[in-house]
């Protein structure tokens, strides 16, 4: 099966806590993304595309450090992440309307971010990396 692109919109404060990590309560979120698949992260709040990972690895709580308020006493199921690129040259990708997700991320962005994985396509890639060279989807 060929490995898939997934847009993740990520809580601002995490970033800090461990920025090669993903986690959502919800495990809906992660329920269709496999190890080796790839991760356009953008940092909500910031309103910035941080990089482009892979995933390397999946569990539940990997890091128990890695939480926000909001969710501190719920199971946070994790993506560990590897950098792939963060020669970005569409990190804020608010008004591209050209990325394959865009119209769905903007219905779901004004409901409190409810969804926060997307599955992106390999233009988008195109439209946000500089050099796509190193991806063989």
């Amino acid at each position: 099966m060929a490995k898939k692109i997934w847009f993740v919109v990520h809580q601002v404060n995490l970033w800090g806590i461990d920025n090669k990590l993903i986690g959502f309560w919800n495990q809906e979120q992660v329920n269709d993304m496999k190890i080796d698949d790839v991760v356009i992260y953008y940092r909500a709040g910031r309103k910035k595309i941080m990089g482009v990972f892979k995933i390397v690895g999946m569990g539940i709580n990997l890091n128990p450090d890695f939480y926000d308020d909001t969710i501190v006493d719920r199971t946070k199921h994790q993506c560990r992440l590897e950098l792939l690129s963060n020669d970005i040259i569409c990190n804020r990708p608010t008004t591209e309307k050209k990325l394959s997700f865009h119209s769905e991320w903007v219905r779901h962005c004004y409901g409190g971010h409810a969804k926060q994985v997307f599955e992106a396509e390999p233009n988008d890639l195109k439209l946000i990396l500089r050099d796509t060279s190193a991806f063989l989807l």
